[in-house]
């Protein structure tokens, strides 16, 4: 049993004041309490604990197009003049280190789950690559100790060059994604769900096959959904109805399904995601590189369906920042302040986000995982040092002023210890892109 004492402690309901963390052998959290009148202040001490961020969708191979990325004209653009020719160079070890590469950035700014939504299914050549590449992600995540969901893509349609990559047939897509599924099923770190890529990248048939498989998983699943202006037009045509109709209309629109994106919605639309209670994945940061859009984030909230964030193509590694942004983006569009508290902005970070991941991560509880991050209360960025300790002051100073890279103190992943003062305490990048 392992002990560590928060000066603060922010559980994801509520701030408490001077509690021990105690975590057993397995990673979980064994108790929360105050310290003992008698009892000696544990050797781990930090200022301001709070549950580990989850980041609910990434592309990490899209690293790779750092330099290109709020350079094309638009977002069909950017997909056939950079994705694609990135796509076909892809091989196992440029997916394994790009993963390493933004995993570890991840971890360093608090992100300790991410849902890794991974569609680079094929060969060159477009045979199946028998899950190599997917293995490679796994080996990432776990060389760096974070936790990941991968998001393993059901991808059935091609028109272009670069979707051959991604293409297989929907017998291969199911049985595939469910064998991986099974062989993690017994990970603490690695879990597996579909992801029926999009409208325009999965039929209809593997769109219905892939809510049963989850149905089967016990997982949610994942689907890019009206992130264009055009996805409405494409799914009229194809559909006749609009696309969050589309999937009501297949009969697989319900509490396991989580939209990624969500910009172009009407008001049918939110009242479908209402109705069903799906789950959502914004993702501010790319939409605004990939000129996407503006969710209606308020109003998403105030109906109750739960939003939360992704990096996506990876422009950046904090969840901190995407929030920043989600509110600042609402700001400029409606020409107002304080559209999302930040309270609903800070679960948008964490539990929203093991909620779209079907995960028991995102707040702190006893026999929940020791998941977290410590922020240190006198970092540059954290000050002035707030006098009269309030729960919406801290959040608001952590969410948009905070640098995350020199704020925080630490980052545990199932009770170890994995980032400290910034570094990681094993890994060294150098060593292991050259070994």
């Amino acid at each position: 049993m392992s002990r560590v004492y928060a000066r603060y402690l922010e559980t994801g309901d509520a701030l408490l004041e001077g509690q021990v963390l105690e975590i057993d052998a397995t990673g979980q959290l064994a108790a929360l309490r105050a310290l003992e009148p008698d009892e000696v202040l544990p050797e781990t001490v930090y200022d301001y604990v709070l549950p580990g961020c989850v980041n609910a969708h990434s592309h990490a191979f899209q690293v790779l197009l750092r330099p290109t990325t709020g350079q094309p004209q638009h977002f069909k653009d950017w997909v056939d003049r950079f994705l694609y020719p990135c796509v076909l160079e892809l091989d196992e070890d440029r997916l394994f280190a790009s993963a390493v590469l933004v995993f570890h950035e991840m971890l360093r700014a608090g992100i300790t789950t991410v849902g890794e939504f991974h569609y680079v299914n094929n060969l060159p050549d477009g045979r199946s690559s028998e899950q190599v590449y997917a293995r490679a992600m796994i080996r990432a995540a776990k060389a760096v100790g974070i936790r990941m969901t991968l998001i393993r893509t059901l991808y059935d349609q091609q028109s272009k060059p670069g979707q051959r990559r991604f293409q297989e047939p929907l017998d291969q897509a199911i049985t595939q994604t469910e064998a991986l599924a099974q062989q993690y099923a017994d990970d603490p770190l690695i879990r597996v769900l579909p992801a029926p890529h999009s409208l325009h990248g999965a039929s209809r048939a593997l769109i219905i096959a892939g809510a049963a498989l989850a149905k089967r998983l016990g997982t949610p699943w994942h689907i890019h959904l009206s992130e264009q202006p055009g996805d409405a037009d494409f799914a009229h045509t194809r559909y006749g109805m609009r696309p969050l109709a589309c999937l009501e209309d297949w009969g697989v629109l319900d509490q396991d399904t989580c939209v990624v994106h969500g910009i172009w919605f009407n008001d049918a639309d939110l009242d479908r995601m209402a109705q069903a209670r799906c789950r959502q994945v914004y993702n501010p940061l790319t939409n605004m590189a990939l000129g996407d859009g503006i969710a209606r984030l308020p109003e998403l909230l105030a109906q109750g369906t739960p939003v939360a964030l992704g990096t996506d193509a990876n422009t950046d590694s904090s969840l901190f920042l995407e929030a920043r942004m989600a509110e600042y983006l609402q700001r400029s569009q409606q020409l107002s302040m304080g559209h999302v508290a930040a309270e609903q902005l800070f679960a948008m970070t964490n539990r929203h986000g093991a909620h779209a991941l079907g995960l028991n991560t995102g707040t702190l509880a006893v026999g929940r995982p020791a998941d977290f991050l410590a922020v240190d209360l006198n970092s540059p960025s954290m000050l002035p040092v707030i006098q009269q300790v309030d729960r919406a002051a801290l959040l608001n100073q952590l969410i948009f002023s905070a640098v995350p890279q020199e704020t925080i103190a630490a980052v545990y992943v199932q009770g170890q210890l994995q980032v400290k003062r910034g570094r990681h305490v094993s890994l060294d990048l150098a060593a292991l892109f050259h070994s």
